[in-house]
């Protein structure tokens, strides 16, 4: 990714580091010798009310649950949200406006509650029959505070709340399975808890693997009741690595199921 000689101002004391890197599914901006902006997106489509949706869901729902991806992804890393741009392929009217109620009502919960922390538009000039939100959020992280990556070997693998995806599932608010973003904001803080990531539509096995390879390390798999495979949807479970004696103190603190499923090893432990 090429260096732009106007963004060279941002940086204080570090031009040598490229500006923009990909991390997993987020984009990480460098604003600071020691801060970068995290940028995370996803999309929803063929949910919702109109004519040609394939899952009937109430307008409120589809915008708690498309903003709750890219918002989770961001808590995840460590990062703090202040942006949230909203891309409606349907016109500007009541329905467009209870998507945006929806992912507003989710982003109280993070305290993102002023009018400049939203942006987006609606397509207003061709009729649509089916509901289509993009959603994309910004946040800020200090690179101390950055926990991508920092799995150690012989922790624990942990999934908080259990995959659960429409059409075979009927996602709800106040699903108690689900992993709520009060009880990823505990994981996040908790001190033997290092790398989380959300799990979304390739399942938990892709996730755990994504989690090891980011910290120079492996997955080891055991036996689980939950499927591994399955579609978790708007991430309605993570997977986490903790220290193997803190897992019971993370279990007592949060409302979803946890789930132990593995181990991560060094590589050449999985040689061996």
């Amino acid at each position: 990714m090429p260096e732009y000689d106007w963004m060279k101002w941002f940086i204080e004391g570090n031009t040598s580091r490229s500006l923009i890197q990909a991390f997993r599914d987020l984009t990480c901006v460098r604003i600071h010798s020691q801060h970068q902006l995290v940028i995370a997106t996803d999309s929803v489509g063929g949910i919702g009310m109109k004519a040609a949706d394939a899952v009937r869901v109430l307008p409120e729902v589809v915008g708690y649950f498309a903003l709750r991806v890219p918002l989770m992804e961001i808590l995840a890393i460590g990062a703090t949200p202040f942006l949230v741009v909203n891309t409606q392929c349907q016109t500007s009217d009541e329905y467009s406006d209870a998507i945006l109620h929806g992912m507003k009502m989710l982003a109280q919960e993070v305290g993102m509650e002023e009018r400049l922390q939203f942006n987006g538009s609606t397509e207003d000039n061709v009729p649509t029959i089916q509901t289509g939100v993009g959603v994309t959020v910004v946040g800020i992280v200090s690179d101390e505070k950055f926990y991508g990556g920092t799995i150690r070997a012989g922790q624990i693998a942990l999934v908080a709340g259990l995959p659960k995806s429409a059409p075979t599932h009927e996602i709800q608010v106040d699903d108690q399975e689900i992993l709520s973003i009060r009880d990823l904001q505990t994981l996040r803080s908790h001190p033997q808890v290092s790398d989380i990531l959300p799990v979304g539509s390739k399942g938990i096995l892709y996730e755990a693997n994504q989690l090891a390879s980011t910290s120079g390390l492996s997955f080891q798999l055991e036996d689980s009741p939950i499927s591994f495979t399955s579609s978790a949807g708007p991430s309605t479970c993570v997977v986490f690595a903790c220290d193997e004696w803190g897992a019971i103190d993370v279990m007592r603190q949060i409302t979803a199921p946890v789930t132990r499923i593995g181990t991560f090893i060094a590589l050449d432990a999985k040689e061996e």
